[in-house]
C-alpha cells in the first residue's frame, strides 16, 4: 500500500480493516464497562451485610443504655450512625442523579425476565460527572462541596477516636483501652485528602480530576459504590472496636462494669424458705465470689452462716419471713482492687413473699391478652404442687411449656377466666378474669439503604423498585414480634391495582418506571406472617397499615 495510486477495491479493503479494528476495540472495552457492572453489583452486595451487622450492634447499644459497661457505646454511637448514614445518602443521591440523567439508554428491556436490568455497557461517557464537578479548569459548587464533604468526614472520625481515648484517660480506674489500630488504618487508606495528586505521567493535578474527570460513568459510578462500602466498613469498625471494650471488661468487676442481680422465684410465700434465692454480679462463676458482704433487709443486717452463704458465685440468701410484703435488700459487695483497696458494688434487690391464699398469674409481656398471640404466662400456687398444676379456660387454649409456664391463645371473647385445679385433690379449684385485646396493626413503610420511608418523605423510582415493603410492631406494644411481609396490593398513577406476593416490587419495575415524579403509589391489603420472640412460633395473617408514599 505503500507505493502507487491505490484503486477503489484497495480503498474499500482498507476501510473495513480500519472498521474492524474500531470493532475489535469497541467490543473489548464493552466487555470492561460490563465487568466494572458486576463489581459495583457485588460491592452493593457486601455493602448490606456489613450494615445489617452494624445495625445489630446498634440495638444491643440501645437495650443497654443503662449498663455502665455500655456507658462509651451510649454516648458515641448515635453520632456514629447519624455521621455515617448521611454521607452515604449524599454519595447515593450523586449516583441517583448520574443514572436519571439518560435512564432510556441505561435500561434494557429482558423478555426473559419480564424486567429491565441496568446496561453497563452503555455506560462509557463521562459528561455528566464531569459537568456535575467542573467548570472549565475549576470546580462547580457540587465539586467544591464534594471535595470539604470528603476532607470533612475523615476529620470528624478522628476527631471522634481522640475524644473518646481523651475520655477513658482521665478514668480513675484504668481498664484495657479502646484499640482503634483498624479505624485509623481505613482512615489513612481510604479518607485520606491530598489537594495535589502525583499521575501516572509524574505530573500534579487536583484531587477531583486525578479520580473522576474523563472516567467512563461505571467507572465513576463503581468508585463511588466502593466509597460507600468503606463508609460502612469504617461504621463496623468504630463500633465493633466500642463491642470489644464492652467484652474485655466483662470479667473485671468494679463499679463501672458490674452491677448486682437477683436470681430468685418471682415471689415466696409466708413460711416458706428463700433458699434458692441469689444474689449475683454479672455473670455466674464458680470462682467468682465477692471479698467482703454488707447487706441488710430493711433495718435488719444479714449475717453470714445464719442469713446468707457464699458459694457458686453467688450471696444465697437463706431467710424464712412469717410476713407478706415486699422485703428489700440493700447494702454492697466489695471486690478488691489490684492496688488492695476495696471497690463496692451496689445492691438494691427485692424479694416478694405472698400470703397462701391465691394462686399467681405472671403475664412476662404484659398486663392483657392478645387476641391470635402465643400469650406467654407463668402460673404458681402454693398449694398446689407443679407437677399437679392443671390449667386451662373456656375462652382459650392453653399449652404447657414448662418451668410453670403457659401458653394462652384466646378466642373471640372480649373477657376469659383462666381456671387452675389439682389433678390430686379435686375440691381445689381457683379462677381469675382477663381481658382480651385484637392484635393492633403493625406499622408498615418501604426500608431502602437503611432508612425507612413514608407518606410525604417521597421516595425515588429505584428506592421503590429495590426496596422492601415492611412490617413492625407499634412502638407501645410490648410484645416482641418479628414481621415478615407475604403479599400486599400495589397501584400507582392511571395503573391498576396489582396484587404482588412477598415483600419487594422487582417485578413491576417497568410499570413504576413509566411514572413520573409527583406521583403517589398506594400500599394496601398488606398481610404478613409475625414470629413471636424465643420459639419464633409464626403468627399467619397479621394485618399491616395501609400506607402512600410520593416518587420523587
Amino acid at each position: 500500500m505503500a507505493a502507487g495510486k491505490q484503486d477503489s477495491r484497495q480503498k474499500m479493503i482498507n476501510m473495513m480493516y480500519l472498521v474492524f479494528i474500531a470493532m475489535l476495540a469497541l467490543n473489548i472495552s464493552k466487555e470492561v464497562l460490563g465487568t466494572l457492572g458486576i463489581l459495583n453489583e457485588d460491592i452493593e452486595t457486601s455493602i448490606d451485610s456489613k450494615y445489617q451487622k452494624s445495625q445489630s450492634l446498634y440495638t444491643s447499644f440501645n437495650q443497654n443504655k443503662d449498663n455502665p459497661s455500655y456507658s462509651y457505646a451510649t454516648a458515641y454511637s448515635s453520632s456514629i450512625k447519624e455521621n455515617a448514614d448521611a454521607y452515604y445518602d449524599y454519595i447515593d443521591n450523586i449516583k441517583e442523579y448520574l443514572l436519571s440523567k439518560d435512564p432510556n439508554r441505561y435500561k434494557k428491556k429482558v423478555e426473559a425476565l419480564a424486567d429491565s436490568i441496568t446496561d453497563y455497557q452503555t455506560m462509557d461517557k463521562s459528561q455528566y460527572l464531569d459537568e456535575y464537578f467542573f467548570k472549565g479548569d475549576v470546580l462547580t459548587e457540587n465539586g467544591i462541596d464534594y471535595v470539604q464533604r470528603f476532607s470533612d468526614f475523615s476529620s470528624f472520625y478522628k476527631s471522634l477516636v481522640d475524644s473518646i481515648l481523651v475520655d477513658e484517660s482521665n478514668e480513675k480506674t484504668k481498664r484495657t483501652p479502646h484499640d482503634f489500630t483498624q479505624v485509623i488504618d481505613l482512615l489513612d487508606r481510604s479518607f485520606t485528602y491530598n489537594e495535589k495528586v502525583i499521575n501516572s505521567e509524574g505530573t500534579e493535578q487536583n484531587y477531583l480530576n486525578y479520580n473522576f474527570e474523563g472516567f467512563p460513568l461505571i467507572a465513576s459510578l463503581s468508585k463511588f459504590t466502593k466509597l460507600q462500602s468503606d463508609i460502612r466498613e469504617l461504621e463496623l469498625q468504630m463500633v465493633e472496636a466500642l463491642i470489644d471494650k464492652i467484652k474485655s471488661d466483662g470479667s473485671a468487676v468494679n463499679i463501672n462494669t458490674s452491677k448486682t442481680l437477683l436470681d430468685a422465684q418471682p415471689s415466696y410465700y409466708v413460711g416458706q424458705s428463700t433458699s434458692d434465692a441469689k444474689i449475683i454480679v454479672g455473670r455466674i462463676d464458680g470462682n467468682f465470689v465477692p471479698d467482703s458482704v454488707a447487706l441488710q433487709i430493711g433495718n435488719q443486717k444479714l449475717v453470714k452462716g445464719r442469713d446468707f452463704t457464699i458459694g457458686g458465685g453467688a450471696v444465697n440468701i437463706k431467710r424464712v419471713f412469717r410476713l407478706a410484703g415486699e422485703k428489700k435488700i440493700t447494702g454492697n459487695l466489695y471486690f478488691r482492687e489490684a492496688n488492695g483497696s476495696l471497690s463496692p458494688i451496689p445492691v438494691e434487690q427485692s424479694l416478694i413473699i405472698n400470703n397462701k391464699t391465691d394462686f399467681f398469674v405472671e403475664l412476662p409481656k404484659m398486663n392483657i391478652l392478645y387476641r391470635g398471640l402465643p400469650n406467654e404466662v407463668r402460673i404458681t400456687d402454693p398449694e398446689i404442687q407443679t407437677n399437679n398444676l392443671r390449667v386451662s379456660s373456656k375462652g382459650a387454649k392453653t399449652k404447657a411449656i414448662g418451668n410453670s409456664t403457659w401458653k394462652v391463645y384466646p378466642n373471640s371473647l372480649k373477657d376469659l377466666e383462666i381456671v387452675i385445679s389439682d389433678n390430686s385433690n379435686s375440691k381445689v379449684r381457683k379462677t381469675k378474669s382477663f381481658r382480651v385485646k385484637n392484635l393492633p396493626e403493625m406499622e408498615s413503610a418501604i426500608l431502602y439503604n437503611g432508612k425507612f420511608f413514608l407518606g410525604s418523605d417521597g421516595i425515588s423510582k429505584r428506592g421503590l423498585v429495590r426496596g422492601t415493603v415492611t412490617g413492625s410492631k407499634p412502638d407501645d406494644f410490648d410484645y416482641d414480634l418479628t414481621i415478615k411481609v407475604e403479599s400486599f396490593d400495589f397501584q400507582i398513577g392511571s395503573a391498576p391495582t396489582r396484587s404482588v406476593k412477598g415483600d419487594k416490587l422487582r417485578s413491576l419495575s417497568a410499570i413504576i418506571e413509566t411514572e413520573n415524579p409527583g406521583q403517589v403509589a398506594f400500599f394496601s391489603n398488606i398481610v404478613s406472617t409475625a414470629f413471636s420472640e424465643g420459639d419464633g412460633e409464626p403468627i399467619p395473617n397479621v394485618k399491616v397499615r395501609d400506607f402512600s408514599i410520593k416518587l420523587k
